[in-house]
């Protein structure tokens, strides 16, 4: 008894001397050097990581996206990592959530054939999009790469709201010769996997229309095909970011927090799905995420 409260007590301070004494150290671009961010761990960032990814992960199972566009501002503005350094850790948790979410979709088998090879040529592009995209944020100034991450969390904020209100019909359908059916998958998953790299995100948000509505895959099968090419896109935007020191010991911790309420969060969303409104919901999110994003980039 006397050795399990003195382990627990050890153990107890162990945990509070690592949230008082660890910083955030992340790469000045200019300089090439490590420099501190003044960002300690703390109990209250630890769980805004895991709460914000649980909530976040709810919202995403529901209505079928990664999640990303929303950890951004969450990552930047509660949590406050600085820009590319947020980027890195929210390509690591989307990682591994859409592991998660693929892994569930595949054992219910919603991938056929036809997705399999539009993901083939589609993720070998999208690798080397997402590797460029990490080697640009090196080359662009923190507040431009700011500016321009808004932009884009912006777009998808009005894209996810405005989409209850706007119903796009198709009246024509594509039919593509395999050579051109491979060329387009392959300028697709380099463009998405520039943006993956660049801003942090999966890129489903643009992917699963493109193949929807080019590829002429129904909403469950692109939804598939989008996050099995977004696994190893991630991969390769997160290993390029790693490899260029964007994440440390702390970025790491904060990851694997957000991560496992992130894919707790879709488990129970994805349960949900067929209950709750997707309509009000998506309403919901896109007002959130451009008004974070206003406040992220108007905060002083």
């Amino acid at each position: 008894m006397k050795v399990s409260v003195l382990l627990t007590f050890q153990f107890n301070y162990l945990l509070r001397y690592i949230y008082k004494n660890t910083r955030y150290e992340y790469m000045d671009t200019s300089g090439g050097k490590i420099i501190e961010a003044n960002q300690s761990i703390t109990i209250g960032r630890t769980s805004a990581a895991f709460l914000f990814g649980l909530l976040l992960g709810v919202a995403a199972g529901l209505i079928g996206v990664g999640g990303g566009e929303f950890r951004i501002p969450v990552l930047l503005h509660v949590i406050g990592l600085p820009v590319i350094t947020a980027i890195a850790v929210n390509l690591l948790v989307g990682l591994l959530t859409v592991v998660a979410s693929f892994i569930r979709r595949f054992q219910l088998g919603l991938l056929n054939g036809h997705s399999v090879n539009i993901v083939l040529v589609m993720s070998a592009t999208s690798i080397i999009g997402a590797y460029v995209g990490a080697l640009l944020t090196d080359r662009i100034p923190e507040k431009p790469l700011k500016k321009l991450l808004a932009a884009f969390l912006v777009i998808v904020g009005l894209k996810i709201g405005l989409e209850p209100f706007i119903e796009f019909q198709v009246a024509f359908t594509f039919t593509w010769s395999f050579l051109e059916e491979a060329l387009l998958a392959a300028l697709i998953g380099l463009a998405i996997g520039i943006i993956s790299g660049t801003l942090g995100v999966a890129g489903g948000e643009f992917r699963i229309p493109a193949l929807i509505y080019i590829f002429n895959l129904d909403i469950v099968a692109a939804g598939t095909a989008s996050l099995l090419v977004s696994i190893p896109t991630v991969a390769s935007g997160f290993l390029k970011h790693h490899s260029m020191r964007h994440m440390n010991r702390n970025a790491w911790f904060i990851a694997i927090t957000m991560s496992a309420g992130s894919m707790l969060g879709a488990f129970v969303g994805a349960s949900y799905a067929g209950v709750i409104g997707k309509d009000i919901l998506k309403v919901l999110l896109g007002v959130i995420l451009v008004l974070a994003t206003v406040r992220m980039v108007t905060k002083p």
